[in-house]
């Protein structure tokens, strides 16, 4: 199961992107009361003044917008570097614009409070209290720069106490940047162990699908051997008789008749006492291979016991029966043994029956062996049928 990644790349850029369209909403606000102002006869602000602040707080904005937008690839550094060079930008203007205001610059308050509520989002306690302190000390130094050296309209003293009515809020908004920081750092790290969790579970869940799928292969391993014959590969005798039994209700069910040949190696009696038994597990091996060669692939070939084979021939009765028995015979009596000699010939004898509807396996097995029986008082190497039905 593939588990969702999280893409800290489209997190940082839509963060970035919000960020700076709440400054470019800060900037509009400021600049649009400050065009009331104007029109209102409420401060002796120039229009030229107010123009010049407005393109440049304002097209900051969009430059800054226009370049995460076009970012495709935003790193922490470069995060940092929108998000403080922003501020940058606001902390030039700032006394730019309070100077320009004249008998309003309590405004500029209004704007510096904007400035700390936009910052929750990434600002920390530091940083809020860096802009806060900021703020009050031009606010306080550029009020009396304006109004004891400019000599613009005001009272230095009230704007100092609208200053210090300021900063109740503006340190409770340090608090809640200080609250924010703590819970992105929460946020991160359970993001972060949430990331090493989903890793570990991935990592767990393709081992587990690794040892299922060994544990398949061995339980296939098992089975094939607990139905398999060890010395020759062929099916064993256990596997033989279910599969007779399968056979049986088949034909049972449908008429469709099979075979049954049972074959003998001639004299491997001989063979085991001349060559040894070694050498006779490899002729056992060799006729095994014969005879499974000699299948077509809807048969299949048991060892049955000792020297004794078993094939069973689907849907096949009668003259296709010794056929297919008699094209065994050829190959095993054909085959080439170069390790005992030109000479070393092996031979098999084999008895071929059919099934006969709803009789007992055992009769059908009897009437075959009995087959193989008459084909070795007859001189071996030769086939012998039983009771074939057409």
């Amino acid at each position: 199961m593939q588990l969702p990644e999280f893409d800290n790349n489209i997190r940082r850029k839509k963060i970035l992107i919000k960020y700076t369209a709440l400054v470019f909403l800060a900037y509009a606000i400021t600049q649009i009361a400050t065009i009331g102002a104007y029109l209102c006869g409420l401060s002796s602000v120039r229009l030229p003044e107010i123009l010049l602040v407005s393109s440049i707080t304002l097209g900051s904005a969009v430059g800054f917008g226009g370049l995460v937008h076009l970012k495709k690839t935003i790193s922490t550094k470069f995060a940092n570097v929108v998000f403080f060079g922003q501020f940058a930008v606001w902390l030039v203007m700032y006394p730019i614009w309070f100077l320009s205001l004249r008998e309003i610059r309590g405004m500029a308050l209004f704007c510096a409070f904007m400035a700390l509520s936009f910052l929750l989002s990434h600002a920390k306690l530091f940083q809020s209290i860096v802009i806060t302190v900021t703020a009050t000390v031009i606010q306080i130094a550029g009020s009396y720069y304006a109004i004891i050296y400019l000599k613009q309209p005001g009272s230095f003293g009230l704007e100092v106490f609208y200053t210090l009515c300021f900063l109740p809020s503006a340190l409770f908004i340090c608090n809640l940047s200080a609250q924010y920081a703590l819970q992105r750092d929460d946020v991160r790290e359970a993001k972060r162990f949430a990331e090493q969790s989903r890793d570990a579970l991935q990592a767990e869940t393709e081992n587990a699908h690794r040892l299922n799928a060994e544990l398949q292969d061995a339980l296939s391993i098992i089975q094939e051997i607990s139905i398999r014959d060890v010395l020759t590969g062929l099916y064993n005798r256990r596997h033989l008789l279910d599969r007779l039994e399968m056979e049986k209700k088949r034909a049972d069910r449908t008429r469709q008749l099979f075979s049954l040949v049972i074959l003998d190696i001639d004299h491997f009696k001989r063979i085991n006492d001349t060559l040894g038994h070694v050498q006779g597990d490899e002729v056992l091996k060799a006729v095994a291979n014969v005879l499974q060669a000699s299948l077509r692939e809807t048969d299949f070939c048991a060892r049955f016991g000792g020297e004794e084979f078993v094939m069973v021939l689907e849907q096949s009765s009668g003259s296709g029966a010794l056929v297919c028995a008699e094209r065994a015979r050829r190959l095993v009596e054909s085959a080439k043994f170069p390790a005992y000699g030109d000479d070393f010939q092996v031979t098999v004898s084999l008895g071929v029956t059919a099934y006969q509807p709803m009789e007992e396996l055992s009769q059908t097995i009897s009437r075959a062996d009995e087959a193989l029986y008459r084909a070795k008082h007859a001189g071996r190497n030769r086939v012998e049928e039983g009771t074939i039905i057409d």
